[in-house]
């Protein structure tokens, strides 16, 4: 309807489970009510051995979801990192099971599942299905502030790498186009065309 957003959380982040030879996940669907959230992530934490909510992490009026982990007993690993997009993760434990809070943005949601998910499922299932990890010359000059790592979605092309336009964390048009995230740390501010950076590649 008018003011909303089509829901594609569930969508992209079946499709890279199954990519990662996980089999397809139960999706639950839950209105912003705290209530209503504990019992469902309840009913997970039976069921699975790792949960991924999406939504209701930052700090809103309706944001419950580290709440509702509280509700159920989830030990907070850490919230909130210094990176963008992502900056509301949260990951906990509860006994042997784990939960990822990711936010709510498409492009929030698939950066975090490539660089924390992915690499937990590598763990538990002793499978080397991380990202690849290799330094690419930058194409295009990029700047941004000092205190928080940037992931880029970008093409690598053999030995250099494009930080694709539309980096905003609601856009997923440039995740269709990506081949790889780039890395820039949290002490860079300036990086200029031709300056080696670190580049995560993504499974095609």
């Amino acid at each position: 309807g008018y003011g909303q957003v089509y829901e594609s959380n569930s969508l992209t982040l079946s499709s890279a489970l199954m990519q990662a030879s996980l089999p397809p996940p139960k999706v639950y669907r839950v209105e912003d009510q705290l209530e209503s959230l504990a019992k469902t992530l309840e009913d997970a934490l039976e069921n699975s051995d790792i949960v991924l909510l999406t939504g209701g992490i930052s700090v809103g009026d309706y944001d419950f979801t580290l709440k509702a982990s509280e509700v159920c007993g989830v030990e907070t690993v850490f919230h909130k990192n210094r990176q963008k997009p992502g900056k509301p993760i949260l990951f906990g434990r509860k006994g042997t099971k784990l939960v990822f809070g990711l936010p709510g943005n498409p492009a929030s949601v698939l950066t975090c599942y490539y660089e924390y998910v992915l690499e937990a499922i590598s763990i538990l299932q002793n499978r080397s299905i991380t990202l690849f990890q290799q330094k690419a010359q930058l194409v295009n000059h990029y700047k941004k502030t000092v205190g928080i790592t940037h992931f880029l979605k970008g093409q690598v092309n053999g030995d250099t790498v494009l930080s694709l336009d539309g980096q905003e964390s609601y856009k997923l048009n440039s995740f269709a186009k990506a081949n790889c995230l780039i890395i820039i740390p949290e002490n860079s501010s300036v990086c200029e065309a031709g300056e080696l950076v670190e580049i995560h590649c993504l499974p095609i």
